[in-house]
């Protein structure tokens, strides 16, 4: 389902010409496996989002999510409270 709406978002985002990364939301469970738990917050191509998904098994078991960040002009995310505030819950989870 997650990859089916990452398609959809990647197709509308370049039909639209609206300039999108995606973030890597890991689910921060007590279960999460490192490698998934340190992309949390962190800025991806679409293409880039399904190659992750696509390796190895990386889709097996992840509760991790992504969500689209609009761009401005000079690729900067429109949100960047959103980034601070996933990069605050990654240090709480790490220090939990």
């Amino acid at each position: 389902m997650r990859i089916r709406k990452l398609q959809n978002d990647i197709s509308d985002s370049a039909r639209l010409g609206i300039p999108v990364k995606f973030m890597h939301l890991s689910a921060l469970t007590p279960t999460s496996r490192e490698h998934h738990v340190e992309r949390h917050g962190e800025l991806f191509s679409g293409q880039e989002m399904l190659d992750w998904w696509a390796e190895g098994d990386n889709r097996v078991r992840c509760r991790c999510a992504c969500t689209p960040v609009l761009l401005d002009n000079q690729g900067r995310p429109m949100t960047p409270e959103l980034m601070v505030k996933a990069k605050m819950d990654l240090k709480a989870f790490k220090a939990s």
